[in-house]
């Protein structure tokens, strides 16, 4: 089994490195910080970034993963030296600006809810009626006449 070889001897900086945004491509001193990379990209790019919060523009780099796959890795203020450090020179760092998600609801807390339509009361429901209702007297039990019976429908024959 071969032995692994490690780098014992500090890599050399580069002297320049390459800021990508979209399709605009512009050389640059690699920056000593995050902050001071910020002011670069905000400087070089100013129709796009000049007037942008400065916490929505990000950095990132291609690096390979697991072999030979390469995947787009975010660096991090806190890495910005470590990985500045170890860029080949002319290597691209892409400059990506965060979009937020658009607000769907109003922000405002003077807004009221929405209004609903009321349902109408049904009188001839079971429920508990909203207020007391007048009750019309109930039929008597006595026997009707033929003559005296009331009816919705008309009589067929008299």
């Amino acid at each position: 089994m071969p032995a692994m070889t490690y780098r014992t001897e500090a890599p050399v900086p580069t002297d320049i490195i390459t800021y990508r945004l979209n399709s605009k491509l512009v050389f640059v001193r690699p920056a000593d910080d995050y902050e001071q990379a910020l002011d670069y990209a905000q400087k070089e790019f100013p129709d796009e970034l000049a007037e942008m919060d400065r916490s929505r523009i990000s950095f990132y780099i291609n690096a390979k993963m697991n072999g030979d796959r390469l995947q787009s890795v975010r660096i991090s203020a806190s890495a910005w030296p470590a990985a500045v450090s170890r860029l080949l020179r002319g290597e691209v760092i892409d400059v990506c600006v965060y979009t937020p998600p658009t607000v769907r609801h109003s922000d405002s807390k003077d807004v009221a809810p929405p209004q609903y339509l009321e349902v109408p009361q049904l009188y001839h429901s079971t429920s508990v009626p909203s207020s007391p209702r007048r009750r019309s007297p109930s039929p008597s039990c006595s026997v009707h006449s033929e003559k005296t019976k009331r009816s919705w429908f008309p009589r067929l024959s008299q």
